[in-house]
């Protein structure tokens, strides 16, 4: 009897001892976070059948033309590699939306190519990879500076930039001249000899604006040397002046303020860069100035575009590849040529290789190492608020001392009238 009560606690006991096994294996790992981190960064590809069987799937955020041109270039890259794409474009307002929906729910594509100030918030989420998991080289040594400070955070860089599109000033030279400047103002004395200069022109406007738009306005404040964000007395005064020398161009209006410009109406107009190159082409008296000090403060107002792999990639070395591809010297030559858009990579801009380019953008300041942390300037901080106080200031709806506590956060006090 006493023998059968044995064998019956040692089966009891197995069964105890197989159940804790299966139990422990439940268990979260118990690697260090440092490892998770690492497998999470360096994600193992998939065997050769799936990789040579599953596209590398991508989404964009472009316009329409920009995107039909992307697609070209993807072409060529099938064509020489055999690797497939499927590229799904998002051209919506709410793209940013859709997109991280996607990756909450792990249906997120390879690769993503997406504005650069996104890159940063995608970071945060867990939504993407460190660059240096999937490119060998990554330092962007080769790459305009300001452009990096968007994809940098938590000390990596997390995208490959594609392009940039700032605002720029298109000037009419001869105008300039006719009217008693001999050459483009820089900030400070040559712009105010400039507003007396257009004290005489009378009912003649002196420069074009897109009406609401406040990345014109951000950049008209740039060349004369106002800082939009904090600006001075001497620098809201000259805004003052200007005023009546304004120009807004309303929606599907900017042709006749072209022709203006062309035809010595107007001295300068603001716009992007890629518009300025496809509307310059012909016409050797139209000169371009970026300005680039407000670009250094500001990276977020180079308007560029970026590549990053999702954290969801299936295929990473054939995502690593395609990047690759879209970012060489060859693609980024094809893409500017196209679109207008401004390269991102300093030796572009070296006189011997620059000239293929439809515009001469000269730069300097933006070509030179940043001292500037990756943290978002107090401008990006407070867009909302410039946006709006910017244009009741440069309609005339407001006055200088209102645009300074508006950007200050004060309220403005009400009057007893009110």
């Amino acid at each position: 009897m006493k023998r059968k009560n044995y064998w019956f606690l040692f089966a009891i006991l197995l069964l105890s001892l197989t159940s804790l096994s299966q139990g422990q294996n439940m268990t979260p790992d118990n690697s260090s976070s440092e490892e998770r981190k690492t497998m999470s960064w360096n994600p193992q590809p998939s065997s050769p059948q799936d990789s040579d069987d599953q596209p590398i799937r991508v989404i964009t955020h472009l316009n329409e033309s920009d995107y039909k041109e992307l697609l070209d270039i993807n072409d060529n890259f099938i064509r020489e590699t055999g690797i497939q794409v499927e590229i799904k474009n998002i051209p919506d307002t709410d793209a940013y939306r859709q997109l991280t929906a996607a990756l909450e729910v792990g249906e997120g594509p390879d690769v993503m190519l997406v504005n650069s100030p996104w890159i940063r918030s995608l970071a945060s989420s867990g939504y993407i990879l460190p660059a240096e998991s999937y490119q060998s080289s990554t330092t962007g040594s080769d790459v305009i500076s300001p452009i990096l400070q968007m994809l940098e955070w938590n000390g990596y860089q997390w995208g490959i930039p594609l392009d940039m599109d700032p605002y720029v000033l298109v000037w009419q030279a001869h105008a300039l001249q006719t009217i008693g400047i001999p050459e483009i103002p820089q900030a400070g004395k040559e712009w105010k000899d400039l507003l007396v200069k257009q004290e005489n022109r009378k009912d003649k406007k002196l420069i074009a604006l897109p009406a609401g738009d406040a990345y014109a306005f951000a950049a008209l404040m740039g060349v004369m040397g106002t800082d939009p964000g904090n600006p001075t007395n001497e620098g809201l005064e000259s805004l003052s002046k200007l005023r009546p020398g304004i120009q807004f161009i309303e929606t599907g209006k900017m042709q006749e303020a072209w022709t203006s410009l062309k035809d010595e109406g107007l001295v300068m107009i603001a716009m992007s860069a890629s518009s300025a190159a496809k509307e310059r082409k012909g016409n050797g008296m139209l000169e371009l100035r970026l300005p680039e000090q407000l670009y250094a403060d500001n990276p977020f107002l180079l308007r560029g575009r970026s590549y990053a792999v999702s954290a969801q990639v299936q295929h990473p070395q054939n995502a690593a590849d395609w990047i690759a591809y879209m970012t060489s010297d060859k693609s980024q030559r094809l893409w500017s040529d196209t679109t207008g858009y401004l390269p991102v990579l300093k030796e572009m801009y070296q006189e011997d290789q620059f000239q293929w380019l439809q515009q001469p953008v000269h730069l300097d300041r933006l070509l030179k190492p940043t001292d500037g942390g990756t943290e978002a300037s107090a401008l990006q901080s407070k867009w909302d608020v410039f946006s709006k106080a910017a244009k009741l200031l440069l309609t005339g709806k407001s006055t200088e001392q209102e645009y300074r506590e508006a950007l200050e956060g004060r309220p403005k006090e009400k009057t007893s009238n009110e």
